[in-house]
C-alpha cells in the first residue's frame, strides 16, 4: 500500500482548531444535542443586498466568466485605492501597491510561502490567528512566539520583539483589532513598531481584517506611520466588513516589492477571485456609506450582552475595543481546554479555549459575536447553571473593565 501519511511540514502543525470545533459541534448534533456555537467567527448576518445584486449584474455578464487575473481587475484594485484613501487617508496605487485576495486568510497563509526561505524566522504574537504559524511552518522557516499581555493592554512591548531577533528573523506580524482578545492598537504603537522594524531591517505584515469593526476611535493602519510603506504589506478582508465570508475576497496593500512577489506566488497556485464577486465587494466599499455604522451597532449590542452577563457571573473580562469577540478568564485553577470542554458538556454551549491561540492563551476562553442577542443571552443562562466562578473575593466591580 502507497505511503499516505502527510509530509513533515503539515505534521508539525495540530489539527487546525477550527476543524475541529466544527467537528465537535457535528458530533453532538448527530447525538440530538442542542448546540450553541459561540466559537467560530463566522458572521450569522446576511451580505447586503445592494452587494448581491451587484453581484448578481455581473455574474451575468460573460466578460465575468472567464479566468481573472491572480492580482485582480484594475477597476477593484482602483475602488480599494479609492477607499483607503478616504479611510486612512494614503494615497495607493491600485496597479503596484493592491491586489485582491481569495480573502484575507489566503494571503496571510501565501505571503510567507513567496517572502520566507528554510531557516528564516518570523516573529508571530501568542495569543494570535494560526495561520501565522502556520504560513511559517509551509515555507520551511520557523515561528517565534511573542507574548501579548493583558497587562499591556494585549499590544506587544517593543523590547519583547527585539529580544527575540536574530539574524534569521525577517518578518513580524501584528494584527489589530486583535482576534482573539478584541484589543485596538494606537499610532503610537504603530509609530514605535515602524522604526523599530526599520532599525532592525524586518517586513512588517499587519492583518486588519477587523479594520472596519470597532467600538470607539476608527483603528489606524500602518501604512499611516511614515516609513511603513517601504517595509509594510498589510491584509484586508470583506469577509468582517460585508457579512462574505463564504464568498472568499479580501485584499493586501502595501510594498510594491511584497505585492508583486505575493501575486507573483498566487499565479502559480490560484487563478484568483471571481471577477463578479470583485466587483460587487469593491464597489460596497465606497457606495454603502450606512452599512459599518449599522454593523457596528449590531455587535456593540451583542458584544455588551455577553460582557453584562459574563460580569454577573463573576468572569475577569476586558472590554474589547474591537472585532467580534470576547475574551474572557477561565475560572482559577482550571485550564482552557478543561473549561471549555465541562462547558460543553453540561450545557452545550461551544466557546473556544484560549490555547487553541497559543501557549499564552493559557487562562483564557473566547467568545464569539456572531449570533443574535438572544442567543448569546440564553447561553449565558446556561453557563449560570454551572456557577463556575465562585471566588468569592470577585465582584462584578472588581472584574477587569
Amino acid at each position: 500500500m502507497a505511503n499516505m501519511e502527510p509530509n513533515e511540514r503539515l505534521s508539525a502543525l495540530p489539527r487546525y482548531l477550527f476543524a475541529e470545533l466544527e467537528r465537535k459541534r457535528a458530533d453532538a448534533e448527530a447525538a440530538g444535542r442542542e448546540v450553541i456555537d459561540l466559537s467560530i467567527g463566522d458572521p450569522d448576518l446576511a451580505t447586503p443586498r445592494p452587494i448581491l445584486d451587484r453581484m448578481a449584474a455581473a455574474a451575468s455578464d460573460p466578460a465575468n466568466h472567464r479566468y481573472p487575473s491572480s492580482a485582480g481587475l484594475p477597476a477593484a484594485r482602483a475602488e480599494i485605492a479609492t477607499w483607503f484613501a478616504s479611510r486612512f487617508s494614503v494615497g495607493l496605487d491600485p496597479k503596484r501597491e493592491t491586489a485582491i485576495l481569495i480573502g484575507s486568510k489566503e494571503g496571510i497563509g501565501h505571503f510567507p510561502l513567496a517572502f520566507l526561505n528554510p531557516g528564516d524566522e518570523a516573529l508571530v504574537p501568542d495569543p494570535g490567528y494560526p495561520v501565522y504559524a502556520a504560513g511559517a511552518v509551509f515555507a520551511g522557516a520557523v515561528p517565534v512566539r511573542y507574548p501579548l499581555r493583558e497587562s499591556a493592554g494585549f499590544v506587544p512591548e517593543i523590547r519583547d520583539l527585539d529580544r527575540r531577533v536574530t539574524p534569521r528573523t525577517r518578518m513580524v506580524w501584528v494584527n489589530y483589532p486583535n482576534n482573539p482578545t478584541g484589543a485596538t492598537a494606537s499610532r503610537e504603537f504603530y509609530k514605535e513598531l515602524v522604526a523599530w522594524a526599520a532599525k532592525r531591517d524586518l517586513v512588517i505584515a499587519s492583518d486588519a481584517a477587523y479594520s472596519e469593526l470597532y467600538y470607539d476611535e476608527p483603528p489606524a493602519s500602518v501604512l499611516e506611520i511614515p516609513g511603513a510603506r517601504e517595509r509594510t504589506i498589510e491584509f484586508h478582508s470583506f469577509s468582517k466588513t460585508f457579512n462574505m465570508t463564504g464568498w472568499r475576497i479580501g485584499f493586501a496593500a502595501g510594498a510594491p516589492p511584497l505585492v508583486d512577489l505575493l501575486v507573483r506566488f498566487k499565479a502559480n497556485v490560484d487563478s484568483g477571485a471571481p471577477q463578479a464577486t470583485q466587483i460587487a465587494a469593491t464597489w460596497g466599499l465606497s457606495n454603502l456609506p450606512a452599512h459599518g455604522a449599522a454593523l457596528r451597532g449590531v455587535y456593540r449590542e451583542r458584544r455588551d450582552a455577553v460582557l453584562d452577563g459574563l460580569r454577573r457571573l463573576r468572569c475577569p473580562v476586558k472590554t474589547p475595543g474591537g472585532a467580534f469577540f470576547v475574551w474572557g478568564r477561565v475560572p482559577e485553577g482550571e485550564r482552557a481546554l478543561d473549561f471549555v470542554s465541562r462547558v460543553f458538556e453540561a450545557t452545550g454551549v461551544l466557546l473556544t479555549p484560549g490555547t487553541g491561540f497559543g501557549e499564552e492563551g493559557e487562562g483564557y476562553f473566547r467568545v464569539a459575536l456572531t449570533s443574535p442577542v438572544d442567543v448569546l443571552r440564553r447561553a449565558l443562562q446556561k453557563l449560570e447553571t454551572l456557577t463556575p466562578w465562585r471566588a468569592p473575593d470577585v465582584s462584578p466591580s472588581a472584574a477587569i473593565r
